[in-house]
């Protein structure tokens, strides 16, 4: 079990970065934040869209929060805590490879949803 918020964001991180060679840009990669964006240019209801969040871990207080794009996808029943702006995620003070396959899970659910809406 980690509690260490450093040692917890670190392996988060290492989970998702593979992620930036499958279509998505990093936008921040610094001591305490981490996420990446799909930069495809869509249009989508008549406007021009040229990034979207995808996913991202940040050391925020005594958590280290996980936040996932929801745009169209239902957080319903998923435990997820609301952040605002079409993002959800979990807030973290302790993992263990149970959570971390949580993480793991949910990121790969979203990125099949960016794939099956053509986002990346």
């Amino acid at each position: 079990m980690k509690t260490d918020l450093v040692e917890i964001f670190q392996t988060i991180r290492a989970g998702i970065q593979p992620y930036a060679t499958r279509g998505y840009t990093v936008h921040e990669n610094s001591e305490n934040g981490y996420d990446l964006y799909s930069e495809k240019n869509i249009e989508l209801n008549g406007e021009k869209v040229t990034e979207r969040f995808f996913t991202g871990v940040y050391i925020n207080g005594n958590a280290v929060e996980v936040k996932i794009n929801t745009d169209e996808f239902s957080t319903t029943n998923h435990n997820l805590s609301d952040f605002g702006e079409n993002k959800a995620g979990l807030k973290i003070s302790a993992l263990d490879d149970s959570k971390l396959k949580e993480v793991e899970t949910l990121v790969e659910i979203i990125h099949t949803n960016f794939k099956e809406k053509e986002w990346i």
